[in-house]
């Protein structure tokens, strides 16, 4: 077994789930090697390195950034995929219901060995465990992660509001075209994003479907306003909420887009469904 940890994830948190888990493993004579994350990538690298090395179960501990870069670097071919979550919101793990959020439950679900096999979202030549998604959500990002003051992403959120302009885009399902002036775009596997946000309290992440959330400006209501049942998952009957259900979307737009939490500016948003792709574990009773 190898273990991809982000000893930094989560504000130390990942250093202290990895403790648990080493000593859980420890102390049932497992064998296991872990691999810390030096920067940004490494743990796509080091995923790639282990699976064309042969390993068959890689772990990685951290938050959603983490399971991101390991889930585009690992070969789902020779290796299976397990999640210790170690990050501040943890989105995936909460809102798949698919990892346990004791590590060491999550580690021992790991080495019971059953499987289970989720979707991912391919976006081009990236993969997406979770949300992804354009418009508010990449300018709420880019607030947090400059912020001084070290804002939440629900802070940043309606700061961002204030003075957010609609994005235009084009979103093409089954061949048919329909453009928004949208607040944002999202792409779900998982039901959650922005440490509890949710976005689409519908979504399953073995459904072999996106379901695609479309939030257009309020016609009669400030958009500020409708944020706090926008964070509760409460939007979904909005008149402002488009939800789609597909296997495929194409966005045309000429903002940056982001997977999982992490930014991209020059990804065609041609998103679909990979079925049974996330080869993993399955969670125990």
């Amino acid at each position: 077994m190898d273990i991809i940890a982000n000893k930094t994830s989560g504000k130390g948190n990942g250093e202290k789930c990895l403790n648990a888990v080493t000593k859980y493993l420890d102390d049932h004579g497992i064998a296991y090697t872990v691999h810390p994350t030096e920067r940004t990538g490494h743990g796509k690298a080091l995923a790639e390195k282990l699976s064309a090395n042969g390993s068959d179960v890689i772990v990685a501990l951290g938050g959603d950034g983490t399971f991101h870069e390991v889930l585009n670097g690992i070969d789902f071919e020779k290796s299976r995929l397990g999640f210790i979550p170690a990050g501040r919101g943890n989105d995936f793990a909460i809102g798949s219901n698919a990892v346990s959020l004791d590590p060491v439950k999550a580690i021992e679900n790991i080495v019971k060995g059953k499987t289970r096999d989720l979707d991912y979202i391919q976006v081009g030549d990236k993969r997406c465990v979770n949300v992804g998604g354009t418009g508010l959500d990449v300018e709420v990002l880019l607030k947090t992660a400059k912020s001084k003051n070290k804002l939440t992403y629900v802070a940043s959120l309606f700061r961002c509001l204030l003075h957010f302009k609609p994005y235009h885009v084009t979103a093409e399902v089954n061949g048919e075209s329909q453009e928004y002036d949208c607040i944002m775009l999202g792409v779900c596997n998982g039901t959650q994003f922005g440490g509890g946000i949710k976005l689409c309290p519908v979504a399953k992440p073995d459904d072999g479907k996106m379901n695609v959330i479309i939030m257009t400006k309020p016609k009669h209501t400030p958009t500020v306003f409708v944020m706090p049942k926008f964070v509760k998952g409460k939007h979904m009957d909005m008149p402002c909420t488009h939800h789609i259900v597909c296997d495929r979307l194409k966005v045309q737009t000429t903002a940056p887009i982001e997977l999982d939490g992490e930014i991209y500016y020059d990804l065609d948003f041609d998103a679909h469904i990979v079925k049974g792709g996330l080869k993993t574990f399955a969670i125990g009773d």
